[in-house]
């Protein structure tokens, strides 16, 4: 048997798919395990690695005195599996097998995972030959070829993924440990550090410095309106900034008539076509297009997964010889980008374009199949995919040529000058829209002539501070650094925003961030800088070449980290109280309105909410919508009626969501609430407010006394105003539930959340759950919702509110919960059958029910079912038993007949059309019961 192991399912059943050709596929899944089965071949997909590197056992307790965080530089590291169905389906497999291939991706982490996978195989089947496949595309051609051409892994480079790994792990964990641990923070608020995360770090917080340091200077720009041939003109002065305002001054004071032709100058440029795209152009590229960097590699490890594209992540700038130009566009002469292709064909270049970097490994990104709207659906993926095919059509175009010109202008004695130019051949720019060049096409000017001075400007401008990073131009920067990996720089980002280090994009530093940026900096500056990390990740290249061993690369980090810590262990004490001052500004959002104190967010598990840091003195505080929507971060901006900074919550892969100031969000929330009162006005609010009453229960829990003396009230109408507020607390309790039933019960869809439709029943008049009860499903419609969906809610509310009133009533919940499952949850349906057929449906012993009954009936104001004893239901059942089945039997009881003289008494007729029983089973059965009857 074959065994074939792929990194991922997808790619695995991609592989079973093109090497069975025609034959059946035989599929078999086990949750996270998948297996395709075609002939003697065996194909299965792994969920990237299955095992990971840890510590021995002991070092997990953060506390613990006989391993602090230092002990982690050296402790033992063991391999443990993570996903152990799929890893016990792979060693099945491996035991019984002839040939094992490996098919991971073809980079270091893909050969790490592959060596994991012939650990694995080989710890079950010593002897089995396994060989390693190696493709750049997930193409029929690539996969066949690279599994019949399949050689040794390379454990070199598994070697140096696994270096990395190891490495990562203890200095991410032991420095993490020691800073988190030093300013007392608990395992929801931890201090990351990292390798490569915190020089990176330390290049927004530099930046974030700069910008701040940055004073302004002042300069002067001049130009000259003109026209020729009855087109106006624009002209700068060739000085360009002027930084002296009397020196820029004179030379506008001199800006004079005549306006005189000196030179005409003609030239001609040539606009280069793009080179190939490697990885870091892909992210500056989807950065360009709106695309975040994680996300952008997100999409093309889809689209290379799924056959579209090749292997997104690549150093490599040039084509391979062996790529065949005419095949690769004969792919796109047909469907969305046949014009584009036809176009190339009439533009072709002899060579294609190549950049500085080749490597032998992965080619640079290209489309290896054509893909259609229907096939890629989501808009991200489609502009990515565009982008790509589209910068592999440029890379094939002649370069792109532009006639110049340069018109020198004398006026006065001040000189000036206008440029232009327009397009001779627009070569690539013909097919890739993605770096604009726009043609200035100026009139035909003769050296000498004269033309018009119509204005003259002076503008006044300032010099501006360096730009934040962006995420692809921060990318650009660490890989000019060496920091990082292709595969990495992106996820380094990620992880930096999910710790709440950055924010947006362009990236600024938190406080957070810059505190542990700037802590590290004081007392252990090596972290920070780029020097100590890129001599790593060096390091970890030789390995790959054979030119160095894992052995040695990880002692030299030990030792590096090691030297980190002596810094560190000296200035503890200072570390952890130098964190604790700064972050705690991170929370800090202004002072209190009631007593002045800090205004703090806080967090209790997944709720967070703005509280005073003067509690339990001071108890005010105001909500934010849970964690889940997005971590509260304290923004710069500042609210100019309350001194409060804004608040924004961010959760990764959505964008921000501005809450604004805190204070004012409340006041708004909760203004619609006091106007629910019939006597308050917006006046009145705000009078509220100003003595820092925002909320209806804060009015209440404030008593007539003290209400009275805060507002100038009388003591009657104070009290009047609480009875009115208590009303509303009632009514927004009522809402509440409201809201909640429908979050329960509607399913959300695009344009239609569980608030707008609350809001929408409310606006119907529907304003809790016992009026959605009541309710015509036809009246609900105009909610949104669907007739199905109408009728399901009124009926669920139904259950809901009898239910409810069951327990009023006194039916004991574990009683009621048969009663509910057998469908007598409405009080009124409950008291109209009889006990015995209440008691068959539903296994309650006929004396409770008919106490039950009595209950409900009494608080109904009706009549109470007939009671009878516990005797006299089951000697009248026992032999009605002996011949018909239960489901005959309890809608005969239901119906009062539950023994043979019952029955023999009744008209067949009406108790058929009364039970649903068919007339000649009610006759036989009468014909039996007649007969007990006379015995």
């Amino acid at each position: 048997m074959h065994l074939i192991i792929a990194e991922k399912n997808i790619v695995a059943e991609r592989i079973a798919a093109f090497l069975a050709g025609k034959t059946k596929v035989q599929v078999t899944r086990d949750g996270a395990a998948a297996h395709y089965v075609f002939d003697d071949t065996v194909v299965m997909g792994l969920r990237g690695h299955v095992v990971e590197v840890d510590f021995v056992e002991g070092y997990n307790n953060w506390r613990s005195v006989e391993h602090p965080p230092r002990s982690l530089i050296n402790a033992d590291i063991v391999k443990k599996p993570t996903e152990k169905k799929i890893v016990g389906l792979m060693q099945k497999f491996g035991k019984k097998a002839t040939r094992v291939t490996i098919a991971t991706d073809y980079d270091t982490e893909g050969e790490l995972i592959g060596k994991e996978a012939f650990e694995l195989i080989r710890a079950v089947n010593s002897k089995v030959p396994i060989d390693r496949a190696r493709f750049s595309a997930i193409t029929k051609d690539e996969i066949v070829k690279s599994i019949q051409e399949a050689a040794a892994l390379d454990f070199n480079l598994a070697s140096a993924g696994e270096s990395r790994q190891i490495i990562d792990l203890v200095w991410g964990a032991s420095l993490t440990r020691f800073l988190s641990i030093s300013a007392h923070r608990g395992a929801d608020s931890i201090l990351s550090v990292g390798r490569v995360q915190s020089p990176t770090l330390a290049m927004i917080v530099d930046r974030e410095r700069e910008i701040e340091a940055f004073v302004p200077s002042k300069y002067w720009m001049l130009s000259l309106a003109t026209e020729k041939a009855g087109i106006g003109v624009e002209a700068r002065h060739t000085h360009g900034r002027f930084t002296d305002s009397t020196e820029a001054k004179a030379a506008y004071d001199a800006t004079v008539e005549p306006l005189r032709v000196t030179d005409v100058i003609t030239g001609h440029k040539v606009d280069r076509a793009p080179t190939p795209l490697d990885t870091t152009a892909l992210i500056v590229g989807a950065s360009r297009l709106g695309i975040s960097a994680s996300y952008a590699m997100n999409r093309a490890e889809d689209l290379y997964m799924r056959g579209f594209i090749s292997y997104p992540r690549t150093d490599n700038t040039a084509y391979p010889k062996s790529l065949k130009i005419s095949e690769q566009l004969a792919i796109f002469a047909h469907g969305a980008f046949s014009k584009e292709a036809g176009y190339v064909k009439d533009h072709l270049r002899s060579v294609p374009t190549r950049g500085k970097k080749e490597t032998t490994d992965h080619p640079p990104i290209y489309p290896t199949s054509l893909a259609n709207r229907e096939e890629i659906v989501d808009d991200v993926s489609w502009k990515l995919y565009e982008f790509i095919v589209r910068r592999f059509f440029a890379t094939f175009c002649i370069d792109a040529e532009w006639e110049t010109m340069k018109v020198n202008l004398l006026a006065g004695s001040e000189p000036y000058t206008i440029t232009g130019g327009r397009i001779l051949e627009a070569g690539w720019r013909g097919i890739y829209p993605y770096s604009k060049a726009e043609e200035n096409i100026l009139p035909v000017f003769a050296k000498g002539e004269t033309i018009p001075l119509l204005a003259k400007t002076s503008d006044e401008k300032e010099t501006q501070p360096p730009a934040r990073y962006s995420q692809s131009r921060l990318i650009q920067r660490m890989e000019e650094l060496g920091l990082g990996t292709k595969s990495t720089r992106h996820e380094v980002i990620s992880k930096l925003s999910g710790r709440k280090y950055i924010e947006g994009n362009p990236m600024k530093p938190t406080i957070v961030g810059r505190a542990v940026t700037e802590s590290l900096e004081e007392f252990a500056g090596t972290i920070t800088e780029p020097t100590m990390t890129k001599t790593l990740e060096e390091h970890m290249g030789d390995i790959a070449a054979g030119k160095n061993t894992i052995d040695s690369v990880l002692s030299e980090s030990r030792k590096m980290l090691s030297g980190i810590f002596d810094d560190l262990e000296k200035n503890e004490t200072a570390i952890g109280k130098d964190l604790m001052e700064r972050t705690r500004e991170e929370q800090t959002i202004g002072p209190c309105p009631v007593c002045g104190k800090p205004l703090r967010i806080k967090r209790v598990g997944s709720s967070q909410f703005i509280g005073c840091s003067g509690y339990p003195d001071c108890t005010f505080n105001t909500g934010l919508p849970p964690a889940t929507w997005g971590n509260a971060i304290k923004m710069d901006e500042v609210c100019e009626v309350h001194g409060l900074n804004h608040v924004q919550l961010l959760r990764k892969g959505a964008p921000a969501w501005k809450i604004g100031c805190p204070l004012c969000s409340h006041i708004k929330s909760n203004t619609e609430s006091f106007l629910l009162m019939p006597g308050m006005t917006a006046e009145g609010v705000k009078k509220l407010n100003s003595v820092h009453i925002y909320t209806i229960s804060e009015l209440i829990s404030r008593g007539p006394e003290e209400l009275s003396k805060n507002l100038g009230l009388s003591k009657s109408e104070a009290e009047k105003l609480i009875r009115e507020a208590g009303y509303v607390l009632a009514l927004l309790k009522k809402r509440t539930e409201l809201k909640k039933f429908v979050s329960a019960h509607v399913a959300p869809k695009r344009g239609r959340g569980h608030s707008k439709v609350s809001a929408a029943l409310i606006s119907l008049g529907v304003v809790d759950v016992e009026a959605l009860s009541r309710a015509d499903p036809k009246d609900l419609l105009e909610a949104k919702l669907s007739e199905a969906e109408a009728a399901s809610l009124v009926a669920e509310a139904r259950s809901m509110v009898n239910i409810s009133r069951m327990k009023e009533y006194g039916v004991p919940a574990i009683t009621l919960k048969k009663y509910v499952i057998a469908g007598f949850d409405d009080p009124e349906k409950f008291i109209s059958v009889h006990p015995a057929g209440l008691s068959l449906a539903t296994g309650v012993s006929v004396t409770t029910i008919c106490n039950h009954q009595k209950l409900v009936a009494e608080k109904l104001c009706r009549p109470c079912p007939e009671k009878i004893s516990k005797a006299a239901f089951e000697g009248g059942i026992a032999p009605l038993r002996k011949k018909a089945e239960p489901e005959l039997l309890t809608p005969l009881a239901l119906a009062g007949v539950y023994s043979p003289d019952l029955l023999v008494k009744a008209d067949a007729k009406t108790l058929a059309k009364v039970t649903g029983i068919d007339e000649k089973q009610i006759v036989n059965l009468q014909k039996y019961a007649q007969k007990v009857v006379e015995k």
